[in-house]
């Protein structure tokens, strides 16, 4: 259930604020910028480095950009369709599934990478779970790649959605009212 409130309420921002400061850790763009240009000095972790600044793949944008459409109206069938030459994916279930099956190179659609933050494993997990970067035992850190930069991270719109689907927020069951 989508949350019906106001997410930036000044209440709800508290909340978010609460627990951006129990999960995030520490921002450690800095390091993973300096490692990175020294990558071929840590085999265990050089393909990490490389790709330290690129999100991971939006398989439907590529797709779409592509002239994909997930095609309405096929009962317990998914079928992908391009709307500009009229072919029809052969087996595909998933974007990801659609982009290998036609070749198209979704990491051109990842997000870039702005900041690198040291995050909690069960936020890990959260973001994940939203299809955000994270770095595992990376030197030993759980690291976040960040898309977004520039505003304080408990107004990033996933963290709003995390708060939301915990039930944390203003109103909601587990609302967290000592913050």
């Amino acid at each position: 259930m989508k949350y019906q409130g106001n997410v930036d309420s000044g209440r709800n921002q508290a909340i978010k604020r609460a627990l951006v400061d129990r999960e995030v850790i520490y921002c450690v763009s800095s390091l993973v910028h300096e490692l990175a240009q020294k990558a071929e000095e840590f085999p265990d972790y050089y393909d990490d480095l490389l790709n330290a600044f690129q999100g991971n793949p939006d398989y439907e944008e590529a797709a779409t950009e592509n002239g994909w459409q997930l095609e309405e109206g096929h009962e317990d069938e998914i079928v992908y369709r391009n709307s500009e030459t009229g072919d029809v994916s052969d087996d595909a279930k998933t974007w990801e599934e659609l982009c290998n099956e036609k070749g198209i190179d979704a990491y051109e659609y990842a997000p870039e990478i702005y900041e690198h933050w040291i995050v909690s494993d069960w936020l890990a997990a959260r973001l994940e779970e939203h299809g955000e970067r994270v770095l595992r035992d990376f030197f030993g850190m759980t690291i976040w790649g960040r898309t977004s930069t520039g505003q304080a991270i408990f107004l990033d719109y996933i963290i709003s959605e995390i708060a939301a689907e915990m039930g944390i927020l203003e109103g909601q069951a587990n609302e967290w009212k000592n913050v």
